[in-house]
């Protein structure tokens, strides 16, 4: 954990001195197999600073042996994606996002929108949670991180020619927070604007756990959404247990299959990798 804290704050340290250093990373690898079925769990991040070297030998040999990459949601281009989201998101006649949430929490979710570039123009016309996510995703940005550069678009490269699956649906991880009740959504904004306000430091800490293959610490980054009993079932007990089902049932089958959804799913209790050790199944982490 100290050497990869060390390389991303050399990597900070040399900005705008030339090129940057790769970042070294050692990110966790699980295998789960059976006599003819071989199934690799990656955790992932979605999005990425640049020049972050995560594919180590056996993470780069699990996806050259795979036949099948199953990600968390099928792959789609940026407009594609963006017109679904939308759909979804935008709804007329909702009140300002600033009077959806308690008085004292004003401030904080203002400043959270101008810190991830976000107006109040822009988000007054989206449900609360789409709201949280576009500036969650606006406070990406400010720690240099992508999509272009996470683990799906890479992987999504490396499997071109090969199958790729997914989990679950696009709309159906849309639906999810859709379906989240109204003061789960408020906490969820709040939570995002926070974050937005150490964006920087925050991610830094989430990216120094991934490139250590730190579990306990990937675990804390996923743990303020349990505090929640609504969204830490929607979002993530409830996925995993369905994940753990669908990996059981691609077991049946012969095959070598890598597989990739975001580092919290696979760690800490009622994770996917401990639900599958609860159904007697040996999963060995190899990296």
């Amino acid at each position: 954990m100290r050497r990869a804290g060390v390389a991303i704050g050399l990597a900070l340290a040399l900005a705008g001195c030339g090129p940057a250093p790769e970042i070294p990373a050692h990110p966790a690898l699980w295998r789960v197999a059976d006599g003819d079925t071989t199934i690799w769990l990656f955790g992932s991040i979605h999005a990425l600073p640049p020049r972050v070297a995560w594919q180590t030998p056996a993470v780069a040999g699990a996806i050259a042996a795979a036949d099948t990459l199953i990600l968390e949601v099928p792959p789609a281009d940026d407009g594609a994606a963006r017109a679904q989201f939308l759909a979804l998101a935008e709804q007329p006649g909702l009140p300002p996002l600033l009077e959806r949430v308690a008085a004292d929490d004003r401030g904080v979710l203002a400043r959270g929108m101008a810190v991830a570039g976000q107006s109040p123009e822009t988000l007054d016309g989206l449900k609360t949670w789409a709201a949280a996510l576009t500036i969650g995703a606006g406070a990406g940005h400010i720690a240099d991180a992508d999509a272009a550069n996470g683990v799906e678009a890479v992987l999504t490269r490396a499997f071109a020619g090969k199958a790729i699956g997914a989990l679950e649906s696009r709309d159906g991880q849309l639906r999810m927070f859709d379906r989240l009740p109204p003061e789960s959504q408020r906490t969820l904004l709040i939570a995002a604007a926070r974050d937005a306000l150490s964006a920087a430091k925050g991610d830094a800490a989430l990216l120094t756990a991934w490139t250590a293959g730190d579990a306990a610490g990937l675990a804390a980054d996923v743990a303020p959404l349990r505090r929640d009993p609504a969204m830490g079932a929607a979002l993530v007990t409830d996925r995993n247990a369905r994940w753990a089902s669908a990996i059981v049932r691609r077991l049946a089958r012969p095959g070598r299959v890598f597989v990739a959804v975001g580092a919290g799913h696979l760690v800490g209790p009622e994770s996917v990798v401990s639900m599958l050790q609860a159904r007697g199944l040996k999963v060995e982490r190899v990296e």
